[in-house]
């Protein structure tokens, strides 16, 4: 099948990224049980001080454009999966912050294998320079 036909049409994606993305996110769900915001959302908190910082909600919704709601609804799935923790902050119970447990990433890890190696199979894609940073996502300031 050719990748610039969607299933069961005869019409190209409106976009070439589309495709793209949607075998990441079906790959991520199989592979590792994550939605592609659930990988963005571990790859932000990777890359806060190599996942040891604290990341505010505000700024993970900021980060990523979502609203509060679905943030919050997002952190919960992945608290109870033992992903990532919350806590309030010190001195302003206000603040809620998020940070990675080690199953979390360790998980980040896993699927940015899986993202990196299908990502480098697609057509003009370029590799990043320096490679993956040892699982982190490149370009991202979280603090």
């Amino acid at each position: 099948m050719n990748d610039s036909v969607p299933p069961g049409t005869d019409r190209p994606w409106p976009s070439p990224i589309l495709p793209v993305l949607g075998r990441l996110h079906g790959e991520l769900r199989v592979r590792h049980g994550l939605t592609l915001l659930g990988y963005l959302v571990l790859g932000a908190l990777a890359e806060a001080a190599a996942g040891e910082a604290p990341v505010s909600v505000a700024r993970l919704t900021a980060l990523l454009g979502e609203s509060g709601t679905r943030m919050s609804a997002l952190l919960g799935d992945l608290q109870r999966a033992g992903l990532v923790e919350r806590e309030r902050r010190a001195g302003d119970r206000r603040t809620v912050e998020v940070t990675l447990t080690d199953a979390g990433r360790a998980r980040f890890a896993e699927a940015e294998r899986t993202a990196q190696a299908l990502l480098g199979r697609q057509p003009g894609a370029r590799p990043r320079p320096g490679g993956a940073r040892g699982g982190r996502a490149a370009g991202w300031a979280c603090r």
